[in-house]
């Protein structure tokens, strides 16, 4: 039969709604959000099913969400302006996460790859080959992950810390990309704005907690120690205790 996995997906999902469906209508869930709406982050994230929202929150309404393969904002400029100048969020996350294919793909060889899936991949290659020397400089992988271990007894293979040094890059780059953008730099020059660069964790290479979320880019600046100096930040504890990164250039 065509398509029979297709439909069998279907209809599973559309089960799945309709209870949904008639539990928020019950509980009045869009009561309050079906005019208008105030979300408190704009987010780019990765199109990767294991990247989750509600691990940031739950509640419908909070999170305008933007995403696709990698979290590049370049494809995504009017959304996040719209999120951010429109919108009025105050807080703009781009959210790269350990584990990504994309970020796995673009080290390697794409020519087989999909048109539009090379040329999204294209815009994190070169981030990839700076990585990639910035390591040969410094002795190695294995030289930089003794230097640089976070959790030290546990055992990271080279082929994922190598993947998430160049997720952290690729984070600072599209945090950089936003920064170039006027009237986003704007929104930040003025306090209105925050940018949070950060990375969501499920490989056990930050922290053993599957699903945190850790800082590693506050408004462009990417040294750890300045961060927890920022006045703004003082005696918040738990966003010092999430404020980790691997890569120092």
């Amino acid at each position: 039969m065509k398509f029979k996995d297709s439909i069998i997906t279907l209809i599973d999902k559309l089960e799945y709604n309709e209870e949904y469906a008639h539990s928020a209508t019950r509980t009045g869930e869009y009561d309050e959000h079906v005019d208008s709406q105030a979300p408190e982050i704009t987010l780019v994230t990765c199109s990767d099913s294991r990247v989750l929202e509600k691990s940031l929150d739950d509640q419908i309404g909070k999170i305008f969400s933007i995403k696709n393969i990698g979290n590049c904002v370049q494809p995504n400029l009017g959304s996040i302006e719209y999120g951010v100048g429109y919108l009025k969020t105050p807080l703009l996350i781009v959210l790269g996460h350990t584990g990504c294919g994309a970020i796995r793909a673009s080290m390697g060889d794409i020519k087989n790859e999909h048109t539009h899936v090379t040329k999204s991949l294209e815009r994190i290659r070169p981030i990839a080959a700076s990585i990639q020397k910035l390591i040969i400089r410094k002795g190695g992988v294995s030289s930089y992950i003794r230097e640089h271990l976070l959790n030290p007894g546990t055992s990271i293979g080279e082929r994922d810390y190598l993947e998430s040094l160049v997720a952290e890059a690729n984070v600072d780059k599209q945090v950089d990309i936003l920064l170039d953008d006027e009237a986003i730099r704007k929104l930040v020059y003025t306090g209105e704005l925050m940018i949070i660069g950060a990375i969501y964790d499920f490989k056990d290479i930050y922290s053993t907690h599957k699903g945190s979320i850790f800082i590693i880019n506050i408004n462009g600046e990417t040294d750890m120690e300045k961060f927890k100096a920022l006045d703004f930040l003082a005696g918040e504890k738990i966003v010092a205790d999430r404020i980790k990164r691997l890569l120092v250039y």
